[in-house]
């Protein structure tokens, strides 16, 4: 699905931060049938020449150069300073203050009150070049849903409900799996994850996941090894779809779902 913009409080752009670059491309490509470009000096994946997901180098953004590698959910504001402070009153750590991406526009990376790490983005003023985050989702090969993955459901919802304004309702899950949903202006953006401990192993940090699309998920798990990819778990029903938890090669995990097509069109 094309979108043209996000509303502030949304989930707008993921990232993968990786330390082999060329790598990753690969993987993703062979995986996604992605592609890389170069836009306005940032590096972006491309679906259907569309931009549908970034790509940094490990310290080439003037970040830390321990950053772990993977996906890092970014959220939509329109004062990425108000924000900033926000996070400090709410609990948590400003990680990468604001930088600049010329006209794009301007992003930082937080720790919320459990550590979880989260970035935003804030879109440029700059016309010609203004980013407002990826311009294809919920499709195959494009990032249809992002969670915060944590122990402690309501220290989370307090700290995003004051830095975001997000409320949560009960969201679709198993008897067996405690799941809420994020609602921001009277939508869905994004989901509460409950760790278990049959399913995580002890010290497993609270996190932000990134849920990307897929037309066959039995499929996507067989390529997955032959990429140089590891299938973590699944595929498995998850009531809402067949799902698989896959780690690529240089270590970025993500989620991948084949919804029911009745998901797919309540999405769209």
């Amino acid at each position: 699905m094309r979108v043209r913009g996000y509303a502030a409080a949304t989930p707008c752009w993921a990232v993968h931060y990786s330390s082999s670059p060329a790598a990753t491309a690969e993987f993703y490509a062979g995986l996604f049938g992605w592609t890389m470009a170069t836009d306005n000096g940032a590096t972006v994946f491309r679906l259907r020449d569309l931009a549908v997901a970034g790509l940094v180098e490990i310290g080439d953004d003037g970040g830390p150069a321990d950053q772990r590698p993977g996906w890092l959910t970014h959220v939509s504001t329109d004062d990425i300073d108000s924000t900033s402070q926000l996070v400090l009153e709410a609990g948590g750590k400003v990680l990468r203050p604001t930088t600049e991406w010329g006209g794009r526009g301007r992003s930082a990376v937080f720790a919320d009150s459990l550590g979880a790490v989260v970035g935003v983005w804030q879109r440029g003023t700059t016309a010609s070049v203004a980013f407002g985050g990826a311009e294809v989702v919920n499709e195959p090969g494009a990032v249809t849903w992002s969670e915060v993955v944590t122990r402690d459901t309501s220290a989370t919802a307090a700290f995003y409900g004051k830095v975001f304004g997000w409320t949560q309702q009960v969201g679709t899950a198993t008897e067996e799996h405690e799941y809420y949903e994020w609602i921001s202006a009277n939508r869905v953006v994004g989901g509460i994850s409950m760790m278990d401990g049959g399913h995580y192993p002890p010290g497993t940090p609270p996190h932000w996941r990134t849920i990307l699309q897929v037309g066959d998920c039995t499929d996507v798990v067989r390529r997955t090894p032959e990429l140089g990819g590891r299938v973590l778990a699944g595929p498995v029903d998850t009531g809402i779809g067949m799902a698989a938890y896959i780690a690529d090669p240089t270590g970025g995990t993500f989620l991948v779902i084949e919804p029911l097509p009745e998901l797919i069109a309540a999405l769209n």
